[in-house]
């Protein structure tokens, strides 16, 4: 490879590098319906994907938007997310920090707790 052609590639490189990172966290963005909650953490979808939304915890829609900014429950606050964790901040409560156990386009698992609870949704 020449000299001339490094700064290219390296400009190449980058772009790729940034483009998969910014896919990576828009697969969070949207709306997601709430399936159901379950003990313990479930980190697998597999056996959860055909379970329809008849949760006896109810329903509701948690929304991931672009500002950092979320809505559940019809309550907005504001999000960060590092790697696997989510600080979900809620006006004039405390911080909740989830694990993103598994996101896909299509499903989310968040768990939280000492002894902890998942919350399975579906990408509406």
């Amino acid at each position: 490879m020449t000299t001339q052609n490094r700064p290219v590639k390296l400009i190449v490189i980058s772009f790729s590098i940034l483009l998969l990172s910014s896919c990576r966290s828009s697969k969070l963005l949207g709306s997601w319906e709430f399936i159901d909650l379950y003990d313990g953490a479930v980190t697998e979808i597999d056996t959860l994907k055909s379970k329809e939304n008849n949760s006896r915890y109810g329903t509701g829609t948690l929304i991931f938007n672009k500002d950092s900014s979320f809505t559940s429950m019809e309550e907005k606050g504001s999000y960060q997310r590092k790697n696997k964790k989510l600080k979900m901040k809620y006006p004039a409560l405390d911080t909740v920090v989830m694990n993103i156990s598994y996101l896909s386009k299509d499903y989310l698992l968040l768990s939280a707790g000492k002894d902890p609870k998942t919350w399975f949704y579906r990408k509406k």
